[in-house]
């Protein structure tokens, strides 16, 4: 399906500098207010935000 939409892996938009930024607005505005199947702290969405960033 991802193909097929053209979605790619990873978000090219994405700048270092603004990964510790999002991460924590990320934490502060999901946990605990939305059910996910995982819940992330501000350090593990960093490590996301890193790994789907096209930076590396």
């Amino acid at each position: 399906m991802k193909k097929r939409f053209g979605i790619g892996d990873t978000i090219k938009e994405i700048q270092k500098e603004d990964i510790p930024k999002l991460a924590r607005y990320a934490d502060k505005e999901a946990n605990p207010l939305y059910p996910v199947p995982v819940l992330m702290d501000a350090g593990e969405l960093e490590q996301f935000y890193h790994a789907v960033s096209a930076q590396y």
